[in-house]
């Protein structure tokens, strides 16, 4: 077989599948069930603003849930953290090569830009504050890895993951109290006053982004802190 109909089939058949993926798509949605998951699929849109109906399930209609499945990881970290209390980090002066670290050193500001992208289109794309958080601490563990904890540790200490993790939670309990406020439910979006916006835009979803926003720095900073934590060797004899 020649090159240039391999070319065709390598092209051709993400097409179909792409293709395919719509039509199921738009069938599911013209046709979707009664009961809630019919309702979700039906308003949505008109519900929060974001076009992402599973985020808006995750971030609007069952926002609770999500809070729960969040805690998770703040309780990981305060175990983790009671088991090695006392512990001191592990210290590797030298990390990688230099010409690891360079490049790394350069392509930094690169690797930024996916997961914060993730975050802060989870209301418009698939993605959101858990994708874009694990993409995060991946590029905690890749400094570390590669500059060496004694380095690296200059700016990304412990105490600042630690202190972010819980300002995060913090920031997404307070969001929710919003709705109290304003007389409606705990982690209320459009009936609390946050403004949907144009769906489709990147302002738009109401509290939907901002609730991404903090689960990505809770996410990123808690699994970060549980990497230093296990990263921790205990000196005592």
């Amino acid at each position: 077989m020649r090159p240039r109909h391999l070319a065709g089939i390598a092209l051709a058949v993400p097409t179909a599948f792409g293709l395919a993926a719509l039509l199921l798509t738009e069938a599911v949605v013209t046709s979707a069930p009664e009961g809630p998951a019919g309702y979700y699929l039906r308003n949505s849109i008109a519900d929060s603003g974001a076009i992402n109906v599973v985020t808006t399930v995750l971030l609007d209609y069952r926002a609770f849930d999500t809070l729960g499945e969040a805690s998770v990881i703040l309780a990981s970290v305060a175990a983790i953290s009671a088991l090695l209390a006392g512990s001191k980090p592990e210290r590797t002066e030298q990390g990688l090569s230099p010409l690891v670290q360079t490049s790394i050193g350069y392509l930094a500001a690169v690797f930024w830009i996916f997961p914060v992208y993730i975050v802060f289109h989870g209301h418009l794309s698939p993605g959101g504050g858990f994708q874009g958080g694990v993409s995060l601490a991946v590029l905690v563990i890749l400094v570390y890895v590669v500059f060496g904890s004694t380095r690296a540790s200059q700016h990304l200490t412990p105490s600042l993951l630690h202190g972010a993790e819980s300002a995060s939670a913090l920031g997404f309990l307070l969001l929710g109290t919003v709705g109290i406020a304003q007389g409606f439910a705990f982690l209320a979006n459009a009936a609390a006053g946050f403004p949907t916006g144009e769906p489709g835009r990147l302002v738009s979803g109401g509290v939907i982004p901002l609730l991404n926003l903090a689960i990505g720095i809770k996410v990123a900073a808690g699994l970060g802190s549980i990497y230093l934590d296990i990263l921790s060797a205990d000196d005592t004899p």
